[in-house]
């Protein structure tokens, strides 16, 4: 089993650090990257893989947040469109625009003029969205699409009293967990380490000051500890458990919403559709890699977050709140899995569905506890700007205990894994497939390696050349991803397990239900890179393909029930 010190980014591991960041998910990441980009030496540590929770069970968005507009919470929306754009300059490769059409019926709450009112606003502040931006991934403006014209691009909405709707522009996220996993490599590019399937087990203390933490290495049960200025607990819904025996004393609340998508068979629609059902509930029908993305529930929940699963209420759910405006309900041959994953909100009073997005950073000072601060909330959108204000606070507070820092604006920067100033995406990716010509890849294969891996994806194809049978996709007919990939997941991205490299760095996993001999032709792939026998091998495969079958149950369920 390989030590922590064999699988970092950045690194080496050491035993002193300015600051300690809890927690591998979008905040935690970012708030990482601003450490390290302001100067401090910095250490992410991450109890299972990066992203492998709330920030991997997305609808595929980088949004502003339209809803919250109703709620008046002007400031996160403001935010998150100008957060948006920045996202799309940094990683132009896995930021895509995705056109939004917010339907109008005519017992539609606000009314079609209301709704128009409101994207027109939207709109507004996202005045400068394609400034900066290459030209094949701009935005367009928003307008009114009629009924008629609508029905040819949405043809499965119930037509009986149907007015339009309006289109406006949002961004896609096309692979969150690779766009996470960029953003962790960027991090460690900057100065900084970052560790997998290890925890932090205990924060030390002398007095009232943090002096360092404890960490256990999942895997091999090694722990050792690690002196630092400040402790960050960017946990996300496990932010009350990173702090252990210090929870109570620090007084944190994390208000839990559970997230439930639909992956189902294509919808046939080009455009993501922003439903309001008849129940007053929203969802987003998000057409995705030749499937669609229905989502999510948004419903409060709580306990262990490693324990939710997506149960028949879930799924019904969402099927009560597509099914109002669709002209034929959805059936069971059309859901081909399910996801689900647990958002962080701040406890303001309200429910789940419309407590604000915004994020909270809290000094423990106050609680006694120098030196220890907790983040809860916020998004996937406004990462950056949570990790720049994080570390203002941070380094604002710390001044006596932390070096002097530099400045670090990267609103304009690319990842360190970006293909850089290309005038368009597209002339990137014809010059990434001409790499390695005498590789028989075809050209969908060496365009999807370069999505993906940026400006890294000539270090796969150097191990497709250096392995026999590495060029063999795994799932023909449905992924463009190859036997080379599984094998780099492990060499280079610090893959362990079988569903890190399924789920996280492969997209097969993210794509729906993975068929069981695809399963097993990726242990077998891995199997030796990480010391497992025959047995082992198959004992993994079978534990993913069980619980495969575990959320196909419930899914049956669903739909047998009704």
């Amino acid at each position: 089993m390989s030590k922590l010190s064999d699988r970092v980014f950045g690194g080496p591991l050491d035993v002193r650090y300015d600051v300690v960041i809890i927690g591998g998910g979008i905040s935690g990441v970012q708030v990482a990257r601003h450490a390290a980009g302001r100067g401090l030496k910095a250490l992410l540590v991450e109890q299972n893989d990066y992203g492998h929770a709330t920030s991997a069970a997305t609808t595929k968005a980088i949004h502003g947040g339209l809803r919250y507009l109703e709620q008046y919470d002007f400031a996160v929306v403001a935010e998150s469109v100008r957060e948006r754009r920045f996202l799309t300059i940094a990683a132009p490769h896995l930021v895509q625009p995705r056109s939004f059409l917010l339907t109008a019926y005519d017992w539609s709450k606000p009314p079609a003029p209301i709704l128009g009112a409101g994207v027109g606003l939207y709109e507004a502040m996202a005045l400068n969205r394609n400034v900066g931006v290459p030209r094949d991934v701009r935005s367009p403006r928003f307008k009114w699409i009629g009924k008629q014209a609508l029905l040819k691009q949405v043809p499965w909405l119930q037509t009986d009293g149907l007015q339009g709707a309006w289109r406006h522009d949002d961004t896609l996220n096309l692979h969150a967990e690779r766009l996470l996993l960029a953003m962790v490599k960027d991090f460690a590019s900057l100065g900084g380490t970052a560790v997998n399937h290890a925890s932090v087990v205990n924060i030390d203390r002398e007095g009232s000051a943090i002096q360092g933490v404890d960490i256990r290495d999942n895997l091999s049960g090694e722990t050792f500890s690690v002196a630092a200025s400040a402790v960050i607990n960017a946990a996300g819904p496990w932010v009350a458990e990173a702090l252990g025996n210090l929870s109570g004393q620090a007084g944190v609340r994390v208000k839990q919403a559970k997230g439930v998508h639909l992956i189902t068979k294509d919808l046939q629609t080009k455009e993501a559709v922003y439903v309001r059902g008849r129940n007053g509930r929203h969802i987003v029908v998000n057409p995705w890699e030749g499937r669609t993305l229905v989502g999510p529930t948004d419903t409060p929940t709580s306990g262990d977050p490693d324990s939710t699963t997506t149960d028949v209420s879930d799924i019904n759910l969402l099927r009560e709140t597509l099914d109002s405006v669709s002209s034929h309900p959805l059936t069971r041959d059309q859901v081909e899995d399910t996801i689900v994953g647990v958002r962080p909100l701040i406890d303001d009073g309200n429910d789940t569905y419309t407590s604000s997005r915004r994020f909270e950073v809290r000094d423990h000072q106050e609680q006694g506890l120098a030196g220890l601060f907790t983040v809860t909330g916020g998004k996937w959108t406004t990462g950056r700007a949570m990790g720049e204000k994080v570390i203002d606070t941070v380094v604002k507070a710390m001044a006596a205990k932390l070096p002097p820092t530099k400045r670090f604006d990267d609103t304009k920067r690319p990842l360190s894994s970006s293909f850089g100033d290309y005038d368009t995406v597209a002339d990137a990716f014809t010059v990434a497939v001409q790499e390695r010509s005498e590789l028989s890849l075809s050209p969908a294969v060496r365009e999807h390696l370069a999505r993906l891996y940026g400006t890294e994806h000539t270090e796969v194809l150097r191990t497709v050349a250096e392995g026999e049978g590495l060029d063999e996709l795994l799932w023909p007919g449905t992924s463009n991803d190859i036997a080379a990939q599984a094998v780099y997941a492990v060499t280079h991205e610090h893959a362990l397990t079988l569903e890190d490299v399924i789920d996280r760095r492969l997209t097969v996993g993210t794509l729906g239900a993975v068929p069981d001999h695809v399963v097993e032709k990726v242990a077998n792939i891995i199997a030796p890179l990480l010391g497992w026998d025959t047995e082992k091998a198959s004992g993994v495969a079978a534990a993913y393909n069980g619980k495969t079958a575990a959320r196909h149950d419930v899914i049956d369920q669903a739909f047998s029930a009704l």
